[in-house]
């Protein structure tokens, strides 16, 4: 099936999510919330089941947008086996609440081609609403499908986020947990290259691998303990490009470049490895 890009400029949705607490300490644990028993508590504590009382990590606003059922909606003629994801942007506009109606419009941005053996790359917007109304968060999300390049569209622009040069301000060393894309998948993202052995061999990948949405997330959490601890609420970017697949049981490290009041740069690079590709690049972060 050939590319398609007539669906650019179309909206669809609404996509529904109804959720409560559970939701958000599932996503949270996805992201490693908790994983020693003590680390991060606040995101899946909620105290009391009946009142709940929980910190949200804002990157469940993502999944609201990047999820299969979108995915699915949105097929504009790509080779699935392919798909890639390749970053997100993503703005938070007001707080979560402990359980809500939400529903999801979606814009198909645009479909660019990289060229032929690169792929194309596609942006779609997804702009989220809570049931009275509240604009929680909008979230560009961007696939590269590595088999479909070289159809005749539009080159993409250049998007690059540029490094101080000197060393990280602040660092955060964590262990990505054997579990976690199996907690995170729960969120919506069902593929099986984060689930099937089988499937990720064919890859000539050793096992299968952490979402780049629960990637994002764990450096989330590294962010704001490191420059607005307890208070995710103040996050209100969030920008990152998916680089390299992190294998589960490697140690992460995010490096984090201060940038001036509200603003910092990071990067997610293998901690006993340094020098290699980075799993996340490109990233920004804004806060108030």
């Amino acid at each position: 099936m050939a590319i398609s890009t007539e669906i650019v400029g179309r909206t669809f949705g609404p996509f529904v999510r109804d959720y409560t607490f559970k939701d958000l300490e599932i996503c949270a644990l996805g992201c490693g919330a908790g994983w020693d028993g003590k680390t991060d508590l606040e995101y899946v504590n909620e105290h009391d089941a009946e009142n709940p009382r929980l910190q949200v990590l804002p990157i469940f606003g993502v999944p609201l947008t990047v999820n299969e059922e979108m995915t699915t909606m949105l097929d504009y003629g790509f080779d699935y086996s392919g798909s890639l994801h390749y970053g997100i942007d993503a703005y938070f506009h007001a707080p979560f609440k402990m359980n809500d109606h939400v529903e999801t419009y979606v814009t198909q941005e645009a479909i660019w081609d990289r060229g032929e053996g690169r792929g194309s790359l596609s942006k779609q917007v997804g702009k989220s609403y809570s049931a009275d109304g509240v604009h929680l968060c909008t979230v560009e999300t961007y696939d590269c499908c590595i088999y479909d390049g070289g159809f005749g569209g539009e080159r993409p622009p250049k998007d690059v986020v540029e490094y101080p040069d000197r060393e990280p301000d602040l660092t955060y060393e964590e262990v990505c947990g054997y579990q976690w894309p199996l907690i995170y998948r729960l969120m919506g993202d069902w593929h099986q290259q984060h689930i099937d052995w089988a499937y990720t061999e064919q890859t000539g990948l050793a096992r299968p691998i952490n979402h780049g949405v629960c990637t994002a997330g764990i450096a989330m959490r590294h962010l704001i303990a490191l420059l607005i601890p307890g208070q995710p609420e103040r996050l209100r970017r969030f920008k990152c490009r998916f680089t390299s697949p992190v294998l589960p049981g490697t140690r992460l490290c995010t490096q984090v470049w201060k940038m001036g009041e509200g603003e910092a740069r990071f990067r997610v690079v293998g901690a006993d490895d340094g020098a290699a590709r980075p799993f996340l690049n490109f990233c920004l972060a804004e806060w108030e």
